[in-house]
């Protein structure tokens, strides 16, 4: 493994990208977003957003913000609300009852209480079932298909009400490391689709498990000729938002009616019980993710910390060390009961799609092959 000069993301990252000072994307971004530049892009931000609106004939919303009710989507709801005077239609593609969490059915409803008009899209609970098992099955990643539908989804709102703009958050490609992402300017999201779990909007294995395109309207992720005829843009937020972080959005966030998580982060790897709230299973995403890539939320949430310069890449690497592989059995068997399937298949199809180098199974269970910061050890 080769690590980042700077933080702790490691070359097994989906699509990532390292400069020739072996400094990843996201770590050279931050180090040029000084506050100067952020007010600088704010302005920007508001010439660009004024650009696409004008000559638009009137409508209800100005925009489209997609959410989940957490942290960060009430916070950018508010921050496109009030910092760009905008009035946001928020879009949720929710989680079939089976599935969401009280947390996030009350959170979606706050946003309500905060003023906001929210429209709730509910793909079939029978098929969408049927998709995460097939996504965990094939890839070991259950979110490829909810990912699909709520990123399917807005552009799909956008295009039949009208409504020329949709505002994501972070820049992936540029603040996080998913480089597929990377569009033409620091705020174009229009290349959102090429991000490593969407893989393009390709249907093909959706449409085996659907038998067909009938039932895939949620999934179908509008072509890009279809976006540009209806003049609908995507534009991402982060790079204006110079307090952009976990712990400042929570805070934004839980003094407007957030209800979080809690619980122990040994338990879940959420630091700060406020990340993903709406359903429970992204945290057995993470620990898929970290025996397939050699990194998750610990490392995260440190490379964050690192960037802002509030520790040191060795402080980080105890986060990453400790919390990486955090997941609570309960998680898994009720993740295993909602798929269909037993703890011996669930840890068959992980040690399949296992890094091989990073982690030795000989024992029944992952042990890890190599040291946070360092990679492999003898």
């Amino acid at each position: 493994m080769t690590y980042c000069k700077t933080c702790l993301s490691p070359d097994t990252r989906p699509l990532s990208g390292f400069n020739a000072k072996g400094i990843c994307s996201a770590c050279e971004f931050s180090s040029q977003s000084h506050e100067e530049n952020y007010e600088k892009r704010l302005d920007e931000l508001r010439r660009l957003v004024r650009g696409i609106l004008k000559g638009r004939k009137q409508v209800r919303w100005d925009c489209i913000v997609g959410v989940s009710g957490g942290k960060d989507s009430t916070r950018q709801a508010l921050w496109v609300r009030e910092k760009l005077g905008m009035n946001p239609l928020l879009v949720s593609v929710a989680y079939p009852p089976r599935q969401i969490t009280e947390n996030g059915v009350d959170n979606l409803s706050n946003l309500v209480s905060l003023g906001f008009d929210v429209l709730m899209l509910g793909p079939a609970p029978r098929l969408s079932r049927q998709l995460v098992r097939e996504a965990f099955l094939r890839f070991c990643n259950w979110c490829k298909a909810t990912e699909m539908a709520l990123f399917a989804g807005v552009p799909r709102i956008a295009v039949d009400r009208k409504i020329p703009l949709i505002f994501w958050g972070e820049n992936p490609a540029l603040q996080v490391g998913d480089m597929g992402t990377l569009g033409e300017s620091i705020w174009d999201g229009n290349n959102l689709v090429n991000s490593n779990t969407l893989a393009g909007g390709d249907l093909g294995w959706f449409k085996e498990v659907a038998g067909g395109e009938k039932r895939l309207l949620f999934y179908e992720f509008p072509k890009r000729s279809e976006l540009k005829s209806n003049k609908v843009s995507t534009i991402f937020l982060g790079p204006a938002w110079k307090d952009w972080s976990a712990e400042v959005n929570s805070r934004v966030a839980l003094t407007h009616g957030l209800r979080f998580r809690g619980g122990r982060p040994e338990d879940t790897g959420d630091l700060l019980g406020t990340n993903m709230v709406d359903e429970d299973w992204t945290i057995v995403n993470f620990l898929l993710k970290f025996y397939k890539f050699g990194f998750s939320r610990g490392t995260e949430y440190a490379n964050e910390k690192i960037r802002t310069r509030e520790i040191t890449r060795e402080e980080g690497i105890a986060f990453a060390e400790k919390y990486d592989e955090a997941c609570a059995p309960e998680y898994i068997e009720s993740f295993c009961r909602y798929v269909g399937l037993t703890e011996g298949e669930f840890w068959r199809t992980v040690r399949k799609f296992s890094h091989p180098d990073l982690f030795d199974w000989s024992s029944g269970r992952p042990v890890k092959n190599f040291q946070v910061g360092v990679g492999i050890v003898a």
